[in-house]
């Protein structure tokens, strides 16, 4: 009931409001991902999934993870604010691409937060 409910408001607002807005907008699992309104053909509920047809093909949304959707004028995307915690904390990896873990480092290479360091 919750599916057909979903989508008669869905498809009720997009069609009264196709004029006004340029996006829908999906908000899932801290992503917020907009697609192009003249593109979307279809909007549906299978398996546990939120399905939008578009004509670049599907695209699937987890509805346990589905957080909105909105429709916008402009596209938006808007990422997690890392918290202080997460902001102080290195990403290092080697050359290889394995992650090594915060400790100091040894004469080399390195890829610290997504740039190239040298230590000497």
């Amino acid at each position: 009931m919750k599916k057909i409910l979903i989508t008669f408001m869905l498809a009720c607002t997009m069609q009264a409001m196709a004029d006004d807005f340029n996006y829908l907008t999906v908000c899932y699992n801290n992503i917020e991902k907009s697609i192009t309104l003249e593109t979307i053909q279809k909007i549906t509920f299978e398996n546990g999934n939120a399905v939008i047809a578009t004509s670049n093909g599907d695209e699937s949304f987890p509805l346990t993870q589905l957080e909105k959707m909105y429709f916008a004028e402009t596209a938006t995307r808007i990422e997690k604010v890392a918290t202080e915690e997460q902001s102080n904390r290195k990403e290092i990896y080697d050359l290889c691409g394995r992650r090594l873990p915060n400790a100091p480092l040894h004469k080399g290479l390195y890829i610290i937060n997504g740039k190239k360091v040298i230590i000497k």
